[in-house]
Formats: structure tokens, C-alpha cells, sequence
């Protein structure tokens, strides 16, 4: 699969299902700023402040949708949602078939300017997760206001993206974890 940032904002996503696997796909689109519906006959609790439909899917539902999530506990049902899908040329991703799916979800997190992604293609989400919280967000925020107020001033100075690297390395990232300070007088140097 090709990994993409997908924007979701204000767009039409569905979720058919209601239960923790449709909760948490409904909830991780509602965090990235799209327009949510679930769609079961049943919810499990925590869907109190989601827009939903208490109804049977039908083909109709997915009407100018962006995106559909098919998360129900009949696999049958998620095949007939995904068929329904391809049919309108909508995204689909079904919660227990990553074959079947346009896209999955990976493991993510995001804090300020940073987003990382981690994937196993399925193969075991929980590997992605533990390896997506290893890495330290908080500390690749602090340095990037740094870097990105000298990006241009580099690049205008030196037709040698190699510079662009050399801010990143190894040393400067350890110079950036243990002096904040010299880590950017480093960089003013290096102008």
C-alpha cells in the first residue's frame, strides 16, 4: 500500500458498525477534522457524542461519501459494504479484511507539527504502535521551529541541499538533545 497523509477534513466519511473497532476508526476521522456518521442498528458506549444512525446499512448511506469505514461483526455485510463502495468509486477500508481494503490505518501519533506513521500492512498493528511510541515527538518539536527558521536562509546561501542534511545528522541531533542552545549557534555558524 502507498503510504499517503489523506486530508479528511470537513469531507463525508461513513462508519457502518457499533462496536470499539467502528468507536475508534469513527473517532480517529472526527480527530483529523472529518465529518462523521455511524451507521448500526446497535452502539457500544462511548458513541454518545458521535453523529449516528441508528438503521441497517443500506447502498443508498454512502451517497457522496469520501470515505467509507465497513467495521461490522458480519464479514459478508463489510464485503457487500466494500462492493457498494468500489461501485460509487468511494475509499473503503474494511476492519477485518486489509486485502479487500482501499487503505488501512496506521499506527499514528501527532503532537504540533509532527505526524508519524507506522505500518505493518496488518500484519500485527500492535508492532506498529509500540514502534510509533518510541519516537520521541516531543523533542523532533522542539528542534523543528529551529530548522525551519534557517531552512531558507540555507538554501538561498548554498545550491548544496547536502547542508540540509548535515543539520540533521547524528552529531547535531545529540548536540540538539543535550544543548538546545549550541545546537542552534551551531546552525548560525554554519550560515
Amino acid at each position: 500500500m502507498l503510504p499517503i497523509m489523506l486530508n479528511v477534513e470537513n469531507k463525508k466519511c461513513i462508519v457502518i458498525g457499533g462496536g470499539s473497532v467502528a468507536l475508534r476508526k469513527a473517532k480517529k476521522l472526527i480527530s483529523f477534522g472529518g465529518d462523521v456518521t455511524v451507521i448500526s442498528k446497535t452502539f457500544c458506549k462511548g458513541f454518545e457524542n458521535i453523529k449516528t444512525k441508528i438503521k441497517s446499512y443500506e447502498k443508498d448511506d454512502l451517497n457522496s461519501a469520501f470515505l467509507v469505514i465497513a467495521a461490522t461483526n458480519n464479514h459478508d455485510i463489510n464485503l457487500q459494504i466494500s462492493k457498494d463502495a468500489k461501485e460509487k468509486n468511494i475509499l473503503v477500508s474494511l476492519a477485518d479484511d486489509r486485502d479487500v481494503s482501499d487503505f488501512i490505518f496506521p499506527s499514528s501519533q501527532s503532537k504540533g507539527d509532527i505526524t508519524v506513521s507506522v505500518s505493518t500492512n496488518g500484519k500485527y498493528p500492535l508492532l506498529s504502535k509500540k514502534i510509533c511510541n518510541e519516537i520521541d515527538i516531543d523533542f523532533y518539536n522542539t528542534i523543528l521551529p529551529i530548522l525551519e527558521k534557517y531552512r531558507q536562509e540555507l538554501i538561498k546561501k548554498s545550491k548544496d541541499t547536502l547542508i540540509l542534511h548535515q543539520l540533521i545528522s547524528e552529531e547535531m541531533i545529540l548536540l540538539a538533545k543535550n544543548n538546545i542552545t549550541e545546537f542552534e549557534q551551531k546552525i548560525k555558524e554554519m550560515l
